[in-house]
């Protein structure tokens, strides 16, 4: 059975409080998700079990109140996610694991306090996992950083030294001349 296309022009912004606590979430169906999250704060065998909202939920005697901040009529999950995102900024939401809508340009939203916090918490640990990525695939890392690409300019350069290319003198001069030759 096909899957039914989202109908995004129901979007609807909601608040999860808990205590002092607030999440921001969206969803296009406001009874499912409720009944969503309901299951979540018990059920242990739920891969979300342990996020930072069920967290607080149980540790509040599970006192929550879900409740639609804003209809949100849109086209498509990306403007869904921005407003979510938008709305989430605004309330300083602190039960939010992570920004809305991670893969988005998140330097147009503004960068949450959340991932500056979570870096100074978390940095050895970071460090150490990015120490093991880059052990596990040097070969992979090597593959990528030989690769030659052509810069605007017309030189060949390896990819991974593209943007300390563009900042030489050789690049800024070859890029005016192009500009006086149209």
């Amino acid at each position: 059975m096909p899957k039914k296309p989202i109908d995004y022009s129901k979007t609807v912004i909601y608040t999860i409080s808990t205590g002092n606590s607030l999440y921001v979430g969206s969803t296009t169906n406001f009874v499912k998700r409720k009944n969503n999250h309901n299951n979540n704060i018990s059920n242990e065998n739920s891969p979300s079990y342990n996020f930072k909202l069920y967290k607080a939920i149980r540790a509040n005697d599970n006192e929550w109140c879900m409740l639609p901040n804003s209809k949100f009529p849109c086209n498509d999950k990306i403007e869904q996610t921005i407003e979510e995102e938008r709305i989430r900024q605004l309330l300083n939401a602190d039960l939010n694991g992570q920004s809305c809508g991670t893969g988005i340009n998140l330097s147009e939203l503004g960068r949450p306090e959340y991932y500056k916090h979570y870096w100074t918490e978390n940095k050895a640990k970071i460090s150490e996992q990015q120490k093991q990525y880059r052990t596990e695939n040097k070969a992979k890392i090597a593959d990528k950083q030989k690769q030659k690409v052509t810069c605007e300019c017309g030189c060949r350069v390896s990819k991974y030294e593209l943007t300390r290319h563009k900042k030489t003198k050789k690049h800024q001069r070859l890029i005016q001349s192009q500009i006086k030759d149209k």
